[in-house]
């Protein structure tokens, strides 16, 4: 007996080898296995939930990081509003152990984004940028996009303090005092936001 089903099997194949009989065609994967190939929306929310921190075993964080703000920056292109509400579902969610990919992505919606996509972006801040910390690695990644300058940009910063309690902008301030270089006073001075009372 010739031994052809040790070749080709739908129930063995190894890693090596693109599955038989696939409905959808398998690709080559960097690790010289065989899968499925990934689209922009599944990268975009595989960025926001895992980041490419440290980079993975085949591939460098440079290189991943690349990729991923390229898969993100399509999705924008594509439909911007519903990529800020992705990044809104995954912060809020607590689906990511870290909110840095959330706010990276955000920085670029809301400084790459149409107008409906950056008026999105300007509401969704205070919902994932929920402490001082994460509003100072906003405005670090937002730099890095084209800067501090457009009105609406400024508006949102200073709802980040006016729709807060009077206690909560207080407890931000003493507990988050300073982060990448950003300060409660720099952010301040650049939003220019008007107090709702004495308090604030």
């Amino acid at each position: 007996m010739q031994k052809y089903h040790k070749h080709f099997s739908t129930k063995v194949t190894p890693q090596s080898e693109p599955m038989p009989g696939a409905k959808t065609p398998q690709v080559k994967m960097r690790s010289g296995g065989h899968g499925w190939k990934v689209g922009d929306w599944d990268r975009l929310s595989r960025f926001l939930i895992l980041g490419t921190e440290g980079g993975t075993y085949y591939v460098r964080e440079h290189k991943l990081t690349i990729e991923a703000a390229n898969a993100v920056t399509r999705c924008i292109e594509k439909d911007g509003p519903r990529v800020v509400q992705t990044i809104v579902d995954v912060s809020k969610g607590g689906r990511a152990p870290k909110n840095d990919a959330a706010l990276f992505a955000l920085a670029m919606c809301a400084k790459m984004g149409d107008a409906r996509t950056k008026e999105a972006a300007y509401r969704a801040l205070p919902h994932v940028a929920r402490i001082g910390t994460h509003l100072f690695h906003f405005m670090e990644y937002a730099k890095a996009f084209g800067g501090m300058g457009g009105n609406g940009f400024k508006r949102a910063l200073g709802r980040w303090y006016t729709d807060k309690t009077v206690e909560s902008v207080a407890y931000q301030a003493v507990k988050y005092q300073q982060r990448d270089g950003w300060s409660h006073r720099d952010v301040l001075r650049l939003a220019h936001p008007k107090a709702n009372g004495g308090g604030h």
